[in-house]
């Protein structure tokens, strides 16, 4: 998988996600991040950590 970083803003063939954002239309999306930028991001919840009733 190719992603881009969301804080470098450059292509990584590592993704890290960071972050899932729930849209009120549409699916949610995912923010990855490459593994150098990881580290210094504070993680917010990813889908999995959301609980069933709190998802669109």
């Amino acid at each position: 998988m190719i992603a881009i970083c969301c804080r470098c803003v450059r292509e990584t063939t590592a993704p890290v996600a960071v972050r899932y954002i729930d849209r009120t239309s549409g699916p949610g999306v995912t923010l990855h991040a490459c593994p150098d930028c990881a580290p210094h991001l504070i993680p917010g919840p990813l889908l999995w950590e959301i609980a069933p009733s709190q998802r669109g």
